[in-house]
């Protein structure tokens, strides 16, 4: 059995590893942290996690920036191949007349 003393300490951190599976007795821990938290602890937990929320949006955001020039670079690349094989194939055809 645990006990109310095992579950006050910090919360739970889930960090970069966030598909990480939970086991009962923890979400159990974590509710009862929760539940005996005081009207401040609870503000700053919100806050807390509203500054995590906010930073991970901000790492999304810059993400899906260099995941948007990175395709500008491949469409950019794809195009200069595609003239450069049209520009072998008229070259080779010149030689053949």
């Amino acid at each position: 059995m645990m006990l109310l003393e095992d579950v006050q300490g910090e919360p739970l951190k889930l960090g970069s590893d966030a598909s990480r599976s939970l086991t009962r007795s923890q979400v159990d821990a974590e509710l009862v942290r929760m539940a005996t938290m005081t009207a401040e602890a609870a503000a700053a937990a919100a806050a807390h996690a509203v500054a995590e929320a906010d930073a991970i949006m901000a790492e999304a955001e810059a993400a899906a920036r260099e995941a948007e020039a990175a395709e500008a670079e491949a469409r950019a690349a794809q195009a200069f191949a595609e003239a450069a094989v049209l520009t072998l194939k008229n070259r080779n055809a010149a030689k053949l007349v």
